[in-house]
């Protein structure tokens, strides 16, 4: 065979090959939620949102981290003098340090020390040299000191609130980011129905179609024989190019909702899916509804809205102590002892430093005030009305909570009978049809009726079709309104986007 014919034959076969539509993805309504919540970038942001908020918290704890200084350096100063038993210069080099942590019990510790050497020049005198006994002159001190808040800061409200707000605000992220999670579950679930819903009016379009096809060959065989007038063929032909019009928007619909779906899971928009309708159940009605008050009772427990606002509450509280500390007097007990020293060498006054041969002892109480309180006051009113504000969310929160579980078990409670007469009446339009298409071949019945009759066949499959999967979804919203839907499909949020 020459190679040029190979050659075209290889080239057909690609063709083909790439030519031929990607088979579709089976997905049911897990797959799809898990696919959402694992790919979307909302989730990405309230990952890091978190982790922000635990930046805050350990930024807390670093409130009471010592804080350590040192300090070394040397000095020449030359001065006039007046008389010859004062130095003209003096030369210093100092040593110095101090360390201070702050206690959760509200005091401050503290400790410092000065270390330094002293050596002065005097003008030519021989008596005032002999004056100075140390010269140069090493000297030593050591202090710890003791602050204690009486009134103002007693307990450190200032740490322990704010610990107190920021792993409060370290749960309003974690909820956060479960509520985003939910809501993508939610529209996942949406879209997922949708498309559902289009699968219906397509299988039921195509049904129509064909009942349309075989009636119009039907009647073009009999107007061959001579047995009808061509308006009876015509209308049969107006017939299926109707149905025809009726699935090509069906087509058009799933396509919008496939893209839709698709694009929530950042796939590409044209991406085919199948519906795993068996998984969902459509073919069984769900069960009974739960009673309001057991539902709500459910909620309470469940949705991660409400948690957010327990934790905003949490923080709202903690600020308001603050608040209430920040507008009271600063009344501080202050205790000081130290130890000094003065010698000849720089080891002996190191070693004399240790002992209180040579010591200082203070204890005092310091009192400051800010006259007026503007601030402080206006921090304790805004820490009332954030009190009140996340009282007054969570009433509305719950109030749209008890309206989505009353909606969803609204619509399971009637539309369960509702499906039982929808499918009571496709079974009866379907008899109908079948009834009038033998009288109609029997030449007992007109083309008009029997396209009345299909019609109303088609209309009363996709009614029924559609309540069965309306149901469906109103117990999935009913699960949400809950709080329940993840868990009910065994998905853990945890293990979803890199968490």
């Amino acid at each position: 065979m020459p190679p040029l014919f190979n050659h075209i034959i290889a080239t057909s076969l690609l063709l083909g090959v790439s030519a031929m539509p990607a088979a579709a993805e089976e997905m049911d309504l897990k797959t799809a939620i898990e696919a959402v919540i694992d790919q979307h970038p909302d989730l990405a942001i309230s990952k890091l949102d978190r982790r922000i908020a635990q930046t805050d918290s350990r930024r807390i704890e670093g409130m009471l981290d010592p804080v350590v200084t040192a300090r070394i350096g040397a000095s020449e100063e030359t001065t006039p003098t007046t008389s010859s038993f004062q130095p003209s210069e003096t030369r210093l080099g100092q040593f110095s340090g101090s360390i201070s942590k702050p206690l959760a019990s509200g005091g401050t510790l503290g400790a410092n020390f000065n270390y330094n050497r002293t050596s002065q020049a005097y003008a030519p005198s021989p008596l005032a040299a002999q004056l100075s006994s140390f010269n140069p002159a090493y000297r030593n001190q050591i202090n710890l000191n003791y602050r204690h808040p009486l009134l103002k800061g007693s307990e450190r409200p200032d740490y322990e609130q704010s610990l107190i707000a920021t792993q409060a605000g370290v749960r309003v992220a974690e909820m956060q980011q479960l509520i985003t999670a939910r809501m993508l579950a939610l529209k996942a679930t949406n879209a997922w129905f949708q498309l559902s819903s289009d699968d219906i009016n397509i299988r039921i379009a195509e049904q129509a179609v064909k009942r349309a096809r075989d009636l119009l060959n039907y009647q073009q065989t009999r107007e061959k024989f001579g047995l009808i007038e061509a308006a009876d063929r015509l209308q049969a032909e107006a017939l299926l190019a109707a149905r025809n019009t009726d699935l090509q928007r069906a087509r058009a619909l799933r396509a919008a909702s496939l893209s839709n779906l698709n694009r929530l899971m950042l796939r590409n928009p044209d991406a085919e899916i199948s519906i795993q309708a068996e998984s969902a159940g459509f073919s069984t009605p769900p069960a009974t509804p739960p009673a309001m008050g057991d539902a709500v009772t459910v909620a309470e427990e469940q949705r991660a809205e409400l948690k957010l606002l327990q934790a905003q509450m949490d923080a709202a509280d903690a600020q308001l102590t603050m608040a209430r500390d920040g507008d009271q007097i600063q009344l501080d007990l202050i205790a000081e002892l130290g130890s000094r020293a003065l010698n000849t060498t720089a080891g002996g006054a190191a070693a004399a430093g240790f002992t209180i041969n040579d010591h200082y002892a203070s204890l005092s109480v310091e009192l400051s005030e800010v006259v007026g309180r503007n601030s402080a006051r206006a921090a304790l009113e805004k820490a009332v009305l954030q009190q009140q504000r996340v009282a007054a969310q969570r009433v509305t929160t719950l109030e749209q909570i008890r309206s989505d579980i009353s909606t969803a078990i609204t619509a399971l409670r009637s539309g369960k009978p509702t499906l039982i007469a929808a499918r009571k009446q496709a079974a009866a339009e379907k008899r109908k049809f079948r009834a009038e298409m033998k009288r109609y071949r029997e030449g007992r019945s007109d083309t008009a009726t029997l396209v009345q009759f299909e019609g109303e066949l088609s209309r009363a499959e996709l009614s029924a079709d559609l309540q069965a999967l309306t149901l469906q979804l109103a117990s999935k919203q009913l699960l949400w309104a809950q709080g329940n839907l993840l868990e009910s499909l065994h998905i853990d949020i945890a293990n979803s986007h890199g968490q």
